[in-house]
């Protein structure tokens, strides 16, 4: 039986641009740094209660937009207050790709662009509005 996804995976152009990237961000610490041979590294970072895996795995071909081709889309990390979060990243650097939204009341998000080109959802959500949604089964929002 499943109980929750473990991780998600990156493959990174510089995995020590890529460590430097998550920790500066988001403060990610690094659990394990593994060296599988032939110039291959693999690198697992807490990132708050969940894992992401960076891989170098040597030269690799781009990848398309994630926001415009179907696929993995990006990756959600739940915040409790969105608006501090970005405005700490916004002074870090950070790759927005638009201002923070509210698609409805109760929910917040903003996107931003990885170094990998990864895109990175930050999410802050009443849990009230998600378990109403729930229990009509589907919204239309």
């Amino acid at each position: 039986m499943i109980r929750s996804i473990e991780h998600v995976s990156i493959r990174c152009r510089d995995m020590e641009a890529s460590i430097d990237f998550y920790r500066r961000m988001f403060g990610a610490e690094v659990l394990l740094r593994r060296r599988p041979g032939d110039g291959k590294r693999i690198t697992y970072l807490k990132l708050g209660e969940g894992m992401l895996e960076l891989m170098e795995l040597g030269p690799a071909e781009e990848a398309p937009d994630p926001m415009s081709h179907y696929g993995v889309h990006h990756i959600g990390l739940k915040v409790d207050d969105l608006d501090t979060v970005y405005q700490d990243l916004k002074g870090k650097g950070a790759d927005f790709l638009g201002e923070p939204f509210e698609p409805i009341p109760g929910i917040k998000l903003v996107f931003l662009r990885e170094p990998n080109g990864a895109v990175i959802e930050l999410a802050q959500r009443d849990p009230r509005v998600f378990e109403e949604a729930f229990a009509q089964g589907t919204v239309d929002w």
